[in-house]
């Protein structure tokens, strides 16, 4: 069997050119039974020829049959250089007349209108055997006449008759080869051009390749490979602009620190040092909220593979609220949540879903004045919904296109923040196959903000019942609407 494994090149040649050799092979079977056909058609007639003149120089004198059958006409029927030739005449009582004894006997069957020929053995010598029935002028008796005859001459005309058809066969079937072992090596030249083409290049050109005289069967590979380099393009562009803005807005927090750690050690009045260590732990945390937050953006790259399986959102919601408690309780905010749909599964990732969830209570709180109030809910309305809501100061409707755009903040806004947490919702929705759109809350009043799932299965997620069900979900939809 032919190894798939193998090279292109290998497989072309071995289905082209065993199949031809196959056929090759049949062809020579079907012409050698074709060439004994033959040959002993030709031979077979002359044979039978043979034992008709024999059977006319046959005479019955007084109703007993007798055969003039002179030397020169004798040696005229045994002339032959390379078979022997036998006759033999018998009786109606089977009884040797004239001849060789040792012809074997004719068939019961024999016909006197019909001759027969058929092959036999004389000694260790294979010959064909002709025999026919001579009658006597009045028909009440009547005589077998055979002849036989070795079979070098028949053997020798098969074998020219072979030969004749297969040599220009085998020439046939060589020159074929040639032109196929041709064929094979300049089809697949572009191949080769393409590997030389790729080879060539550093690791940093990632310029498409060229289509132009591709052959059709190739161009799916070119366009693949050139998809294939626009993702790497773009995803190191994207590395790179995210390296230049993570430099950038790190280095102001970790600036900020130094100089206030400078500051600090000059200061020698307890009160003014212990302000000095607060200013620096405000700068570290904001460091440490924004290192936190593009590590985040990191793992959300195109480039990575995301990992979905069957979760509970109630679960990771009432987690992810309880989580940012002790945030509301330092602004005096009023944090609550709401479940309507403690059972819903649905297909995602824990950690980026756990997340994105943190992102939006931690910024509905940031955002939100002292004594102010933030509401997370999950209910069920055109599918599964998990909401966010304050009554802060809402989204300009110019600025919507903008929230969610990497390190962009609302000009005019005091709240501390690096511009990146609901661009991190916006990616996860992404992750989750998400459309996102901001509009007016209830009451024209603060900030609501929407994930609604399409999809999702009300049951308790276990190892024995989700595993196998939760595969076919699709994925969410973010929604974002701000009240005023």
């Amino acid at each position: 069997m032919i190894a798939f494994n193998s090279s292109i090149r290998r497989q072309l040649l071995c289905w082209l050119l065993i199949p031809v050799t196959v056929i090759l092979g049949v062809d020579t079977m079907i012409a050698n039974i074709m060439a004994v056909e033959f040959a002993n058609d030709a031979y077979d007639e002359s044979l039978i020829d043979s034992a008709g003149a024999v059977a006319s120089r046959l005479n019955f004198v007084d109703k007993k049959p007798k055969l003039d059958l002179s030397k020169t006409a004798l040696s005229f029927l045994k002339s032959n250089q390379k078979n022997t030739i036998y006759y033999q005449v018998l009786d109606s009582n089977g009884k040797t007349i004239a001849g060789e004894n040792s012809i074997p006997a004719p068939s019961g069957d024999l016909s006197a209108s019909e001759p027969d020929v058929r092959s036999g053995k004389i000694g260790q010598a294979k010959v064909r055997i002709a025999s026919i029935i001579a009658s006597s002028p009045d028909k009440t008796d009547y005589v077998i006449v055979q002849v036989a005859e070795t079979t070098q001459n028949r053997q020798d005309l098969i074998k020219t008759i072979i030969l004749m058809i297969l040599l220009p066969q085998l020439a046939i079937i060589a020159l074929t080869s040639l032109v196929i072992w041709f064929g094979v090596r300049r089809g697949l030249l572009p191949l080769r051009n393409l590997e030389n083409s790729v080879s060539r290049r550093s690791p940093a050109d990632l310029k498409p390749l060229t289509e132009a005289g591709t052959p059709k069967e190739v161009k799916p590979l070119v366009v693949s490979i050139n998809r294939l380099l626009f993702q790497i393009r773009e995803d190191r562009e994207a590395q790179k602009r995210f390296i230049a803005n993570a430099a950038h807005q790190l280095r102001t927090p970790l600036a900020g620190l130094k100089t206030q750690s400078q500051l600090a050690l000059r200061e020698n009045d307890p009160a003014e040092l212990h302000h000095a260590v607060k200013l620096m732990g405000s700068s570290a945390e904001r460091a440490n909220r924004l290192v936190n937050q593009l590590l985040t953006l990191a793992q959300l790259e195109p480039s990575r593979p995301t990992k979905f399986a069957p979760v509970c959102l109630e679960a990771i919601a009432r987690n992810a609220t309880g989580e940012m408690a002790p945030l509301a309780s330092a602004k005096n905010i009023d944090l609550g949540y709401e479940s309507y749909a403690p059972d819903a599964v649905i297909e995602g990732d824990t950690d980026i879903l756990y997340e994105m969830m943190i992102n939006l209570i931690e910024n509905a709180i940031i955002y939100t004045p002292e004594y102010g109030k933030v509401t997370v809910s999950l209910s069920v309305s055109d599918g599964l919904v998990f909401a966010v809501e304050d009554n802060g100061p809402g989204i300009e409707l110019d600025e919507r296109d903008h929230v969610f755009e990497r390190f962009y903040r609302v000009l005019g806004n005091k709240a501390s923040g690096s511009g990146l947490g609901l661009s991190i919702v916006r990616e996860i929705a992404d992750k989750h196959g998400a459309s996102v759109r901001i509009m007016s809350g209830p009451s024209e009043v603060g900030t609501r903000v929407v994930v609604r799932f399409a999809y999702f299965e009300n049951v308790v997620p276990d190892e024995t019942s989700i595993a196998p069900s939760m595969m076919n979900f699709e994925p969410a939809s973010v929604e974002i609407a701000s009240k005023f």
